[in-house]
């Protein structure tokens, strides 16, 4: 059959295959762009909300910086109580050591080994202290702080917080002369120490194996220790982010120097 097409068909067919291609060319290479680009864009959004999450948090390290240091001599100061945490024997010579300034030497030590156990901070206030009559009283605009209404109403809760130290217990004994003078010279440096150094009991029996008569003491203590901050060492952290970060990649290429090579 044999078809022939005027002009103005020629002409609509035309336009109708570029319509055709035009749509094709749209689904086939256009429209997945876009959906590429959108897809870019919420990976943005997320990663803009990301970085103003990091950002936040990097403005606050002078702030972090600057309260850590402004405790670090209270810090200090608390730690210096506790013994340093380490193996049985760090604290069995601590103990002939304290028993050799009173010219004691201990017969027997037995220590167990440390343990972790929760150690709670805990202060005595006087009742009401900032919330006594006369200033509720006199506070006719309601303009005290918070805390005093509720110190006022019993209802403040103070919450202490809780650490977990290492707790080890010893038993030692030693020699005394029948007047105790050597176990009350052991109390008494013991009780000197300032240490977290806890004497719980104190016992004494007769030594018959002794020529002389003396009495055998058999004392049991508990030992509180920490390890450590190294105060001298938070005090040269950097105060800005930059130099924290300067530090951070001078101690990497320190360490790669001194790393031999595999």
């Amino acid at each position: 059959m044999n078809l022939k097409l005027s002009y103005r068909d020629k002409v609509i067919f035309i336009v109708v295959m570029i319509i055709i291609v035009l749509i094709a060319g749209f689904f086939l290479l256009i429209k997945p762009k876009f959906e590429s680009v959108d897809v870019a864009k919420y990976n943005l959004e997320a990663k803009q909300a990301e970085w103003a999450d990091v950002e936040a948090k990097i403005n606050t390290y002078g702030d972090i910086v600057t309260g850590m240091k402004t405790n670090l001599d209270q810090i200090d100061e608390q730690q210096k109580i506790f013994l340093e945490e380490g193996h049985p024997y760090v604290n069995e010579r601590y103990i002939r050591e304290a028993l050799s300034e009173v010219n004691v030497e201990a017969k027997s030590i037995t220590t167990q080994y440390t343990t972790a156990a929760n150690i709670n901070g805990y202060i005595v206030n006087d009742k009401n202290i900032l919330a006594y009559d006369n200033k509720i009283n006199a506070d006719l605009f309601n303009e005290l702080p918070q805390e005093v209404y509720d110190a006022y109403n019993n209802v403040a809760k103070a919450g202490y917080p809780t650490t977990i130290v290492g707790v080890t217990t010893m038993e030692f004994t030693f020699d005394s002369d029948i007047q105790l003078k050597d176990a009350f010279n052991v109390i008494d440096r013991i009780a000197e120490d300032e240490k977290t150094i806890i004497l719980n009991t104190v016992s004494s029996s007769i030594d018959a194996n002794n020529t002389e008569p003396t009495q055998e003491i058999t004392a049991t203590l508990t030992m509180y220790s920490i390890y450590p901050l190294n105060v001298e060492k938070l005090r040269e952290e950097p105060d800005t982010i930059e130099k924290a970060v300067e530090a951070a990649k001078k101690a990497a290429e320190e360490t790669a120097t001194e790393t031999p090579a595999a």
